[in-house]
């Protein structure tokens, strides 16, 4: 389970990586351009999401809420979802502390 900080809309969001396919380039390979360059597809459902009013509360955002800020935000967090390096999880987990204290 992977939690994507989406900063525009003062959402986080569970999701789960249901399908991943990184295909490296094969340089001898001619067949397809797919297969010259290489590919990589992800796909994700997202579990639930809060999001955080004005008043610093965290809500409950719904399975419509969630599908709202994923028709919206779909690339961002497919992006997201492709880098969780150390790095960038504790720096999104700073910030998650910040955004939602109670959310730990």
């Amino acid at each position: 389970m992977y939690e994507v900080l989406v900063e525009a809309e003062a959402s986080v969001l569970q999701c789960e990586i249901t399908d991943l396919v990184d295909e490296q380039s094969k340089t001898g390979a001619w067949s397809s351009d797919w297969d010259t360059h290489g590919y990589r597809e992800l796909e994700f459902r997202v579990v639930s999401g809060q999001w955080l009013d004005p008043d610093g509360t965290p809500h409950d955002l719904g399975m419509n809420g969630c599908a709202e800020v994923v028709d919206r935000y779909a690339e961002f967090i497919e992006e997201e979802l492709w880098a969780p390096c150390p790095a960038d999880s504790m720096k999104r987990w700073q910030i998650l502390s910040a955004l939602f204290p109670k959310h730990k």
